[in-house]
């Protein structure tokens, strides 16, 4: 009788044990302590804790993404807890940001960019976490709140291509922040009047995107084919933010390059380029169209090899005829003594 009795109290109990638990939708808003419902959830958007002193168990259930945005994110929170969660395929796993004070524990974090990410969070404590197959298996301090991260696959309906001008004048203001605007202004003409056209006209770049589907990634090429043997070449790759907010967030392929902006603007410098390079790096996402079609790079060469050397014939010139009027000076006095001794 006893036995039966505490059957049907299961039988009665497990259906509202399974009803108290939410199933993870795209942007779904943690309010209150949550246990989120098993199985294989995929997420066009991560999901957000969104009050302090919450427990966040997903009870083993998987979140997987779309390779873009974060699994999980704590932005100014405090005191939350985050366990049993399996995250997949984002650009970060768990992120915190300003976040203080909490505990994420027994969490199996693969195959994004970066596992578990924090900027401006202390005091939190990580314990049990697995972290594999990800770009970055350890725990990614980040200097710079990433935005992307926040907000997923950021509007480009604002953001226009910068044209080469303004660019430069964007390195400038990095290298040299104590000039004026009208300084700036004098630098970038100076800049474009002497190599900017002569680099358009005998270095091509040409770019490269494919996506690869096993690790939900976009790789990124310039191909830089030059007419001639160029000296002191530096390439500028102006890269959107619905590629990357950050420039921190771009996986290099290619060795050689400065962040000049983390916006991102990146610059590749060469002593000489005489045959084809190529520079390439990646990001974990999938590009759209209008979003390749704001991607822009360019060069800046100071020369190309054998300029000078042609040059120099006619800086001897000069030389060359004063030596010739001077050999012919010396040789009509050699004349006129030779008369004054014969007469």
């Amino acid at each position: 009788m006893i036995k039966l009795i505490a059957l049907l109290v299961a039988f009665f109990l497990v259906p509202f044990a399974y009803a108290g638990c939410i199933t993870p939708s795209s942007n779904l808003e943690i309010k209150n302590d949550s246990v989120l419902c098993s199985g294989t959830h995929i997420l066009d958007k991560g999901i957000s804790v969104s009050a302090d002193s919450i427990n966040l168990d997903c009870s083993g259930s998987a979140l997987v993404g779309s390779g873009i945005g974060y699994g999980i994110l704590l932005d100014g929170r405090n005191n939350v807890k985050i366990q049993n969660c399996n995250i997949s395929n984002f650009e970060i796993g768990i992120y915190l940001d300003s976040t203080n004070s909490s505990v994420i524990t027994n969490n199996h974090l693969a195959n994004n960019k970066f596992g578990i990410a924090l900027y401006n969070s202390f005091g939190n404590d990580f314990d049990n976490n697995f972290l594999s197959g990800n770009v970055d298996n350890s725990i990614s301090y980040f200097p710079a709140p990433a935005i992307a991260a926040k907000e997923g696959n950021k509007s480009i309906e604002k953001e226009g291509k910068s044209p080469p001008g303004e660019i430069m004048k964007e390195v400038i203001r990095v290298k040299n922040p104590f000039l004026s605007e009208e300084e700036v202004s004098r630098e970038v003409d100076m800049i474009f009047s002497k190599y900017f056209n002569f680099t358009e006209e005998n270095l091509e770049i040409r770019r490269e995107i494919s996506y690869n589907e096993s690790d939900g990634s976009t790789s990124i090429s310039l191909h830089l084919k030059p007419k001639k043997a160029l000296i002191n070449v530096s390439v500028y790759d102006k890269i959107p933010k619905c590629v990357s907010e950050y420039a921190n967030r771009i996986f290099f392929e290619t060795a050689g390059y400065e962040i000049i902006e983390n916006d991102p603007l990146i610059m590749w410098a060469f002593a000489r380029i005489e045959n084809e390079k190529e520079v390439s790096y990646k990001v974990f996402k999938r590009l759209g169209d209008e979003c390749k079609e704001l991607l822009l790079a360019f060069g800046i060469a100071a020369g190309f090899e054998g300029e000078k050397a042609a040059k120099e014939p006619e800086e001897k010139k000069p030389y060359m005829t004063i030596s010739a009027v001077a050999v012919v000076l010396l040789l009509a006095l050699f004349l006129i003594s030779r008369r004054k001794k014969s007469s």
